[in-house]
């Protein structure tokens, strides 16, 4: 399906994925100068785009913003050389209907696929309806014109968490492409990855800090925040892994494992901070990058001093990291 924009979506590739923020000026309206700056940095280190996940606040987004923020990034990407960059759009609200809507705009945007949760607000009662939990998810897929991935984040809907038997069940669906797990249950994403072995599927961590073990398990994927701060540290992370644990090569292993290190003190810190403090350390490293909107507040002084603290060897792998594609394109 050719969109409007001329974009052919494709495939999922696995590997790194980043769920952007999203900046707003003090007037919490959307600063597109400061969206387009964000997507080319985090595109160039090597991520795909998750636009509109937690991490972008998709809850504090209308429909239109929602479809403007994936329509800009498409577009940024395709003048900067980066149109084999891919974009996944956060599209799961309170009913299947507007879920669907926000799929329909998402491909006509520029999505490649569209990442769907569960609705929070009647959690109480549709945590114990399995049925009606799948029927979210294959309603949505029906009718969706890209593929949907089932994003499995109890911290956000109410604690409903949703088991590797309900997910593999899901996934029979041929427009569901896979599972984003922000519920660090690596077995249950062993599981899934051994019983849905289609091609184009995938199981993804919401987390960085468990990359080693999960890619050990059979996860081929992360969409993990961090990413915001420290992409090509996360990319070469997971390449490590990945060509290890495909070549059995237990010295490169034993250097994934090491990065890994520091890349676990860095993903808790960021986790811990939060969107505020994602937003803070975007303007401590790198460019200004706005406030939230309320009711989030500004991560306060002692949150800044926490990323000061636990972040130091991390950003350090980063700027390393940039130094060498730097040198790189000097070459060329």
């Amino acid at each position: 399906m050719t969109q409007s924009n001329g974009y052919t979506p494709a495939p999922l590739k696995a590997g790194v994925w980043t769920p952007l923020a999203t900046p707003f000026d003090s007037s919490e309206e959307i600063d597109y100068a400061s969206w387009k700056t964000h997507v080319l940095r985090v595109a160039s280190a090597g991520s795909h785009l998750v636009v509109m996940g937690t991490n972008g606040e998709a809850i504090h987004l209308s429909s239109s913003e929602r479809f403007e923020l994936v329509r800009t990034a498409r577009e940024h990407l395709s003048t900067s050389n980066l149109s084999s960059t891919q974009i996944m759009a956060g599209t799961g609200v309170g009913s299947v209907k507007e879920t669907i809507a926000n799929c329909i705009d998402a491909a006509r945007a520029g999505a490649d696929a569209a990442i769907v949760i569960l609705p929070g607000y009647f959690a109480g009662g549709l945590g114990k309806d399995r049925a009606a939990m799948k029927q979210f998810f294959t309603a949505v897929a029906d009718k969706s014109p890209i593929p949907i991935m089932v994003y499995n984040f109890p911290a956000c809907v109410g604690g409903i968490d949703l088991d590797s038997d309900l997910i593999i069940d899901i996934a029979a669906h041929p427009n569901v492409c896979g599972c984003k797990l922000t519920c660090a249950n690596i077995g249950k994403g062993g599981r899934v990855a051994k019983a849905i072995k289609r091609d184009g599927f995938h199981v993804w961590s919401g987390f960085a800090d468990i990359i080693v073990p999960a890619t050990m398990a059979g996860f081929n994927g992360v969409i993990a925040g961090s990413g915001n701060i420290i992409p090509r540290t996360l990319v070469k992370l997971h390449q490590l892994t990945t060509k290890a644990v495909e070549t059995k090569d237990w010295e490169k292993l034993e250097e994934a494992k090491r990065l890994q290190e520091v890349v676990s003190v860095a993903d808790w810190a960021l986790f811990k901070a939060g969107i505020p403090g994602t937003k803070c350390a975007l303007r401590r490293w790198y460019y200004e990058y706005g406030v939230c909107r309320m009711p989030l507040q500004p991560a306060s002084k002692e949150v800044l001093a926490m990323l000061e603290k636990e972040l130091v060897e991390a950003m350090d792998v980063e700027r390393g990291l940039e130094k060498d594609a730097q040198a790189q394109v000097a070459k060329a």
